[in-house]
């Protein structure tokens, strides 16, 4: 009687054991899968703001806490790249994507838009895709993927607030930087920590003129040697303390003698 009982409990304490480890494995099991995402691989496309592939972007993806451990890949033909996570060292990385164009005499580097933000690791995997922006609001801080204009009073007292600048594509530049079509805009100047500046420009080449209602205003930059002027010629490049894929121009505002 003994020996039956204690086969009955053995079987049941057996069939609450493999119950449990069954639910754990369904669990699992049915956790949603990301399409195109795989096990031990980072991977996404890179486009432009046409939805067009950018070819030969450069991927870069960090471990967050190892200093100086770094993998590098670039986008191919169709705009997408592969990088494969190693065993070690094991933790998290994070994925940027940053593209190099010539233009107007110069080199410029662009950071890529991410389409998700956040750490991986080598069991999940990820998919990271990257568009091309040259305006627009960066994730996560205060920057943006457009270019400044810095303005400096000099000479006048005019409430800067209130000042405009109007940007005209250059003649003959029919499109900006990234192939897009260039178009007339304008951007109000505003005080940024002691400095006037029009923000988020996307970087072409312009005639820039300065608006303000009941004055009349110049431009001089602060740069060169220059005359006064209602506008100028604007191609940006690195002027005073930039980041790496920040640009700018700066300008004198000035009144006519």
């Amino acid at each position: 009687m003994k020996q039956n009982v204690r086969r009955i409990l053995l079987a049941f304490i057996c069939s609450v054991i493999l119950t449990s480890c069954s639910k754990k494995n369904n669990n699992n099991n049915d956790l949603p899968e990301v399409p195109g995402m795989k096990k031990g691989i980072v991977s996404g496309v890179v486009t432009d703001a046409k939805n067009l592939p950018v070819k030969d972007a450069g991927i870069t993806i960090e471990h967050t806490v190892w200093y100086n451990s770094y993998l590098f890949a670039s986008s191919d033909h169709d705009g997408k790249y592969q990088v494969s996570l190693p065993d070690d060292p094991a933790g998290d990385w994070t994925a940027k994507a940053q593209i190099l164009k010539n233009a107007y005499g110069q080199t410029y580097k662009f950071d890529l838009e991410p389409d998700k933000t956040g750490a991986f690791n080598k069991a999940s995997g990820a998919v990271r895709n990257f568009k091309w922006r040259l305006s627009g609001q960066r994730q996560g801080d205060s920057g943006y993927y457009g270019a400044h204009v810095d303005l400096y009073p000099f000479g006048t007292d005019v409430d800067m607030t209130k000042v405009k600048l109007l940007f005209t594509p250059f003649p003959g530049e029919t499109s900006l930087i990234d192939g897009t079509t260039a178009a007339s805009f304008e951007r109000p100047v505003e005080e940024v920590a002691g400095t006037f500046m029009a923000k988020d420009v996307p970087i072409g080449k312009y005639t820039v003129k300065i608006v303000y209602t009941g004055k009349k205003l110049l431009l001089n930059n602060r740069y060169t040697d220059d005359i006064d002027e209602e506008s100028k010629t604007v191609v940006f490049g690195k002027y005073g303390y930039l980041g790496e894929t920040e640009y700018n121009i700066a300008f004198y505002i000035t009144e006519p003698d």
